[in-house]
Formats: structure tokens, sequence, C-alpha cells
């Protein structure tokens, strides 16, 4: 049994390993290193709390008219190209309107303006909701401006699609002759099926940033917006979208159009 002194002494041992090591929630013994495991020795004693963790930084994303000159830059370089095909070939390229240039130059050009209209979409639509903002505003034209450039990244690139699809078709028909081929049912397929998939990713697109506000608009109504003056905004944001794309897709047109009339 041993001397009441050895017994008070183990006692006391196994107090102090089972009220620290496994009786208090605060601490547990954690190995100082790999070899620990098999050496109790080279233990030390650490708190029983989850490691501080670095915060995880938040990405911002860009500003809507960041893309705005590059998109410039695109569109000018695209209808440089163009032009210069159409100067420097000589091969005509069969197809309606018969443009005097071969088809790679062509496609090049436009492909890098309806690059350049994307690129550009974002920051023009951003733009037109500082428009409908100047000159001392009203509600219908406060909220519509704020909400197209909130909208602008998201509304922006499919609006710059349309876009670049209806300048390509108002320069097709700008180059067709009455008296040439006229356009055939695959050409047909093909032009409606661009223009209904640029249409229906622009539909999609507003219907998914409506959805976005619908808290913004709830809460609108809950203090007593009328929903005519909602509407009237919806309405006033289609208006300005299409009185600055509109004229800049005929203005696009003319340009690529016109050296492949000559």
């Amino acid at each position: 049994m041993g001397s009441p002194l050895e017994r008070s002494r183990e006692w006391g041992r196994s107090r102090e390993w089972g009220g620290w090591a496994l009786g208090s929630p605060l601490w547990r013994r954690h190995p100082a290193s790999a070899g620990s495991a098999t050496d109790p020795s080279a233990a030390h004693w650490a708190p029983d709390t989850p490691a501080p963790t670095a915060p995880t930084p938040t990405r911002t994303p860009p500003h809507p008219t960041a893309t705005l000159p590059w998109g410039i830059a695109t569109l000018a370089a695209g209808l440089a190209a163009e032009a210069y095909a159409a100067h420097t070939s000589t091969t005509g390229l069969s197809m309606p309107g018969s443009p005097p240039s071969g088809p790679l130059g062509l496609l090049l050009g436009w492909a890098l303006a309806a690059l350049g209209l994307t690129l550009a979409g974002p920051g023009l639509t951003h733009l037109c909701g500082h428009l409908l903002q100047a000159a001392r505003p009203g509600a219908v034209r406060l909220l519509a401006g704020r909400v197209l450039m909130e909208e602008a990244t998201r509304l922006g690139r499919p609006v710059g699609v349309v876009c670049a699809a209806g300048s390509a078709a108002y320069a097709v028909a700008t180059l067709q002759d009455p008296d040439g081929p006229a356009f055939g049912p695959l050409t047909t397929l093909g032009v409606l099926l661009v223009a209904g998939c640029t249409l229906a990713t622009l539909l999609t697109t507003a219907v998914e940033a409506k959805h976005a506000r619908a808290d913004t608009t709830a809460a609108l109504l809950r203090l007593g917006a009328p929903a005519t003056m909602l509407r009237g905004a919806a309405a006033l944001r289609a208006g300005a979208l299409l009185a600055v794309f509109g004229p800049l897709a005929v203005f696009v047109a003319e340009l690529a159009a016109r050296p492949l009339a000559r």
C-alpha cells in the first residue's frame, strides 16, 4: 500500500493530470511536434479554441465605365480592318449585297466591331443613367437613372450584343441590291436565329434584374409609391437605352457599309 506520504503524492499527480488534461473543458494536451506523440514529456498546454483565421478579401467588381475605352478602341479597329479589307481585296463574296472584299477581312472587321459594342455596352448604359439624372430630375427620372447605373454591368453587355446584331442587319439591308440574289432559306433562318437568341438573352437579363430589385420595389410600394411611377421609370429606362443605342447602331452600320458600297 505504501506510506501515507506516497499515497498523497500519487493522488496529487492523478488529480493534476486528470483535472487539467481530461476534466477541464478549456485545456487539452497537444503535442509540440510530430515526435511528441510517443514522448509525453514533449507535450505542452494549449487552449482548446479555434485558431484565428485571416479575413477573406472581398473582390470589388470593376466600374461599368472601365471597359468603355477598350470598347471604343476595339470598335474603331474593327471598322478600320473592314475598310482596309474592302480597299485592298478584289475578290467578290457570294452573298446578298456582293461586297467587294474577301470574306476573311469582312468577318474579322465585323467580329471586332461586335466585340467593341459589347465591351462599350456597360459604360454607355451607365452614362444613360447619368444623363437621366441631369438637370434637376424628378422622382421618376431619378429612380430610372439610379436603376440604370446599378444594373449597367448586368444589362450593358446584352444591349451591346443586340446593338451589334441590329447594326449588322442594317448594313446588310443597305448593301442589298434589288436586282441581285435574294435571301435564301438558310440565310433567313440564320438571321432569325441570331436575332432570336440576342433578344432572348436581353429579355432574360431584364427579368433577372427585375427579380433582383424585387425587395426594393416592395419597399417602395410599402412607402406609398404609386405603381404608375414604377412603370413610368421602367418605360423611361427602355426609352433612354433605345435613344442611345439605336442611333449608335445606325451610325456603325453606315460606317461599315460605306467602304463596301464603293
